[in-house]
């Protein structure tokens, strides 16, 4: 019998939607995670991207510690000017290319695996030009007011958010380009709601594969 290949969901959503909620469910199955977020933090453990930080932005960049200062790097590339575009340009084109090396090699393994299905958990797969990578899209839904309150918890401003998501494809634009939508609203749903729903996705994903 031929080996089918895993295939990827990639689960997107606003910045405070609840992704994590929905990659949770999703591995309740068994299935493996690729964390973008994760990975992206782990490359400025890199002494190569850590000199190329230090070289651009100055040494307190860098904490004493020898790890970046995440939020003196915010601080530059999230800043409210045109220069601060520059900078997340600058950013990106910098750890972007090594993250999706870090990927590919995550992905080829996962497909010489058993494994029958497997999650990227990328906020920004549209933006980064990944989403051919993946077979299917889940969109985690929740209102601004939710996500608003959900990112107070991280000391972040609605005008934070704001300008964080200027810089990412527009919701709606998210939600049209996906497959299947998780609605993550409010205090719902419960565990078990969101459980019964990412099964009915897994499920509507297999008869999709079979079809």
């Amino acid at each position: 019998m031929i080996k089918k290949r895993a295939l990827l969901f990639g689960v997107v959503g606003g910045i405070g939607s609840g992704k994590s909620f929905a990659t949770a469910a999703l591995r309740a199955f068994g299935f493996p995670r690729f964390d973008a977020d994760a990975e992206a933090r782990r490359l400025f453990d890199d002494p190569t991207i850590l000199d190329v930080l230090r070289n651009r932005w100055g040494a307190d960049v860098v904490s004493p510690d020898g790890t970046v200062d995440r939020r003196r790097l915010a601080e530059i590339v999230f800043a409210p000017t045109d220069e601060a575009k520059v900078e997340l340009d600058f950013l990106n084109r910098t750890t972007r290319p090594p993250l999706f090396v870090r990927f590919r090699r995550w992905l080829d393994a996962v497909r010489a695996s058993d494994a029958e299905f497997a999650v990227l958990d990328a906020p920004l797969l549209f933006e980064v030009g990944w989403e051919s990578e993946v077979d299917f899209v889940i969109f985690v839904e929740a209102s601004r007011a939710t996500r608003v309150r959900r990112v107070a918890e991280r000391g972040w401003s609605p005008e934070e958010l704001d300008r964080r998501e200027a810089n990412q494809l527009p919701l709606a634009v998210k939600r049209e380009r996906a497959d299947f939508v998780l609605v993550n609203d409010a205090d719902s749903p419960t565990p078990d709601a969101a459980a019964k729903r990412i099964a009915e996705i897994v499920a509507d994903a297999r008869r999709r594969r079979d079809a």
